[in-house]
Parts: structure tokens; sequence; C-alpha cells
């Protein structure tokens, strides 16, 4: 296995990509490119900077054998978490910063959400960061794109 790190985006925070032996693929957000190099020295894995390596082929063929059979895909996700919108990732980005705490999975649960945004409004009332609302509106900004208000 080995460690690819991709540079933010404008719609995604940092991430890394774990590719295996037969070219199978996973991508994480990350809270920075020092993390990923600590997970990947614990794993005992390399780690590359996809802008100066790019990614391996085997993880393109392997995407390749994927599109022409698809029943070979893996039945680990029977049903796969329904893919954010870029305004609710940054959303999620958004109540991540404000909490201060790591990046959620990809396919972090409704109830996950919940308690990110509580964490988010206990660091950011206005009480607590000295009667500072910008803080407090943006997270509530982000709530309502995530349909957590209601």
């Amino acid at each position: 296995m080995e460690a690819f790190v991709e540079p933010a985006t404008s719609v995604t925070q940092i991430t890394v990509v774990l590719v295996a032996s037969d070219g199978e693929w996973t991508r994480r957000r990350i809270p920075s490119a020092k993390a990923a190099a600590d997970l990947a020295r614990k794993l005992e894995i390399p780690v590359y900077d996809t802008n100066r390596v790019g990614y391996p082929q085997r993880m393109r063929d392997y995407d390749q054998r994927q599109r022409l059979n698809p029943t070979a895909r893996a039945t680990v996700n029977l049903k796969p978490a329904p893919a954010l919108t870029p305004a609710e990732k940054n959303a999620v980005m958004t109540l991540e910063v404000i909490a201060g705490v790591d990046p959620l999975a990809d396919d972090a649960s409704r109830e996950e959400l919940v308690h990110l945004w509580r964490q988010a409004r206990s660091k950011a009332h206005p009480d607590r960061t000295g009667g500072k609302r910008d803080a407090w509106d943006k997270v509530e900004s982000a709530a309502r794109a995530l349909g957590l208000d209601s």
C-alpha cells in the first residue's frame, strides 16, 4: 500500500489517497500533510505528493476494471452515503475549522453532523468569543446549508 497526498482545493481540504497493490483505492480528508506523513510512518508505507509524482497506473487500471465489470465491486458498502454538494462540503469544513476538530469521514451520518454543529456553536458562541458574532453567523449559515437547523 502507498499513500498519495492531494493538495487542498477550493472545494476540499487536503486529502490522502491510499492505494493497494492491486490498485484499489480510497480517499479521505486529513487535517494536514504532516498528518498524512505521520499516518504513513505509523503504517510503515511510502507517502508521495501527487503534485510531484501523480497517481500510480495501477489505480487507473483498477478503475478501468471496475467500469468494465461493475459486479466485481466490493460489497462492503452496499448503500453508499449520498454525496455532498460542494456547498455542503464547504459547510462541513467551516464547522470543522470553527469547532477545531479533525475532519469527519465523507460518509458522516446526520448524527455526526449535528454533533459537529453543536461543537462549533459552543466554540463560536458570542458570550465565549467576547461578543463577536462573525463565527456564530458562519456556523448558523453552515447549519442551514446542511439542513441541520430544522
